[in-house]
């Protein structure tokens, strides 16, 4: 599993544990971290993440072990494309959607509002998506 910029494959719709602390989990391709097509689906036992310094940043690795790969499951794939192309949208987008309708009546303008209202709409961005995501690993039991 690889992504550069947001392209490339990764794991989507991640199953309830097994009793033997394995997942299913289907492999997607990926674009702008949003799922394009699904590739494959493997049950799979995940591992932890790995973090490595990149320079002013990091780069995360997160161990797989592939047990076997198996049939694709078209309610796992509805559900990821609901939750990815509808859903998350509606979240992310709709707090920001609803301030700028809120004040399109208004005269506001200049640098410092719109200042405000991106980083506002960013730390909600960054937020719901870190949220979610660590929502989504404590109730499959999936290491953090």
């Amino acid at each position: 599993m690889s992504t550069v910029n947001g392209i490339g494959t990764k794991f989507l719709g991640f199953g309830y544990r097994n009793r033997d602390g394995s997942h299913y989990a289907t492999q997607w391709f990926v674009v702008l971290d949003l799922p394009i097509l699904p590739l494959r689906r493997y049950r799979l036992t995940v591992g932890a993440d790995v973090h490595h310094p990149l320079g002013a940043g990091s780069r995360t690795l997160t161990r797989y072990v592939l047990h076997e790969e198996t049939r694709l499951d078209s309610g796992e794939i509805m559900l990821t494309y609901l939750t990815w192309w509808l859903l998350g949208p509606l979240v992310v987008a709709g707090p920001a959607a609803l301030l700028l309708w809120a004040i399109s009546g208004n005269e506001h303008g200049g640098l410092g509002f719109w200042a405000f209202f991106l980083s506002l709409s960013l730390a909600w961005v960054v937020g719901t998506a870190t949220a979610m995501t660590n929502y989504g690993k404590r109730r499959h039991g999936l290491p953090r």
